[in-house]
């Protein structure tokens, strides 16, 4: 048993498990049969709450070569983020440091606020390359304990470590989480952002498990793993993102005298809510099955991004969809990998040529598009089903 990387707890019990059709991010431009399914398999820390795969069956990603850029992913809240540097001591020549820094948009909105002492570890070469286009200083590789050694003695300690949306995809949480604390100056702060499981918990929102997000952090565990890497918690805040919500956390050297924690939130769902998942999606998931059975065809999903698929591929529904829609062209005119190989259609080809049939409303961070396509197409008698409301 590998124990638990935020609290060392040794007792887990099962929350997920479902099977995973889809590779992220690939769209065969034929209709090629899609590869066995993957099997994704989380389990729940019955000390903390946290959330992860399971170890002996962790799908493992080479980020070396990914080139996904999160550009268009920046958070209205980041005005939020970048007006908490100085609330917290940091000023614009403290040195500044960003772990996983894709392709640079983090450190760019920094550098355009003055801020001029700033570098950023990221393992995607072509990400790394990219950012260095604009004159960032970038390390490519992995952040790990031994960089962390590297980085105080050629650079010196850091003023403010910045982790957005990496720590879910860290294999040892616990020694990542420790390199931060390693980097440091003694009064440094360290930002980490990560995914609200407690969204997904109380919401039943399966869609937003990812076959790349290997941890899912709740309030509690995230105190925990910080608390356990000797950094101490001064403010944590849940913040919303479209149809998603993160958790936020500033935290201190623990040996740092000054560090003094608001009233830090606690988890919303109890373990209770935790162990019922897989039995609340299972219900769902049949009623939706059940419900689309009988419903007019052909069936169509809005939106062919990892969520969509995800969502499909764990209700079992995957062999019902017969289209799905999106405008963005590395996925337009190409077929999602579904139980079967499904094609992908515009949203102006799907308005001209759909007459019949049943609209899934699964674009579930974008209601506009919905409420777009789901109005136009109503008046030839297409129907609309919400999955997580009610039918139209």
């Amino acid at each position: 048993m590998t124990r638990c990387g935020a609290c060392a707890g040794a007792s887990f019990g099962s929350f997920f498990c479902a099977h995973e059709a889809s590779i992220s991010g690939v769209y065969p431009a034929e209709p090629v049969v899609p590869p066995q399914p993957t099997t994704i398999e989380l389990e729940y820390c019955k000390s903390c709450g946290l959330i992860r795969q399971v170890p002996d069956r962790t799908i493992r990603l080479n980020y070396d070569r990914i080139v996904r850029g999160t550009a268009k992913q920046l958070p209205g809240y980041a005005e939020a983020i970048f007006a908490a540097l100085p609330r917290l001591g940091v000023k614009c020549t403290d040195l500044i440091l960003e772990v996983g820094a894709n392709e640079g948009t983090f450190l760019r909105q920094l550098r355009d606020r003055g801020y001029h002492n700033l570098f950023g570890v990221e393992p995607s070469k072509g990400l790394a390359d990219y950012s260095r286009q604009s004159g960032l200083d970038i390390l490519d590789t992995y952040f790990d304990r031994k960089l962390a050694a590297e980085i105080r003695a050629t650079r010196g300690p850091v003023r403010a470590v910045i982790c957005r949306h990496t720590l879910e995809h860290v294999p040892d949480i616990f020694e990542f989480t420790r390199a931060i604390a390693d980097v440091l100056a003694d009064d440094g702060v360290s930002l980490i952002e990560v995914p609200d499981a407690d969204w997904v918990v109380t919401n039943l929102f399966a869609h937003e498990i990812w076959d790349e997000h290997i941890t899912y952090f709740r309030a509690r565990s995230l105190r925990r793993l910080l608390e356990n890497c000797g950094l101490r918690p001064v403010e944590l805040r849940r913040m919303r993102f479209r149809d998603t919500r993160n958790l936020l956390c500033w935290s201190a050297l623990a040996a740092n005298p000054a560090a003094q924690a608001a009233n830090l939130p606690d988890d919303e769902a109890g373990l209770d809510a935790v162990a019922e998942f897989q039995s609340r999606w299972d219900d769902f998931s049949h009623r939706l099955r059940n419900q689309l059975l009988v419903s007019p065809k052909p069936i169509v999903g809005i939106g062919a991004s990892h969520i969509q698929l995800n969502f499909f591929n764990f209700a079992g529904i995957g062999d019902l969809v017969d289209g799905l829609i999106d405008d963005d062209e590395t996925k337009s005119g190409r077929f999602a990998p579904l139980a079967r190989p499904v094609p992908i259609r515009s949203t102006d080809q799907t308005l001209a040529t759909m007459r019949q049939g049943t609209l899934l409303r699964t674009a579930f961070p974008y209601p506009s598009w919905e409420d777009r396509l789901e109005g136009a197409l109503h008046g030839y008698g297409v129907a609309s089903i919400n999955p997580y409301g009610r039918q139209k």
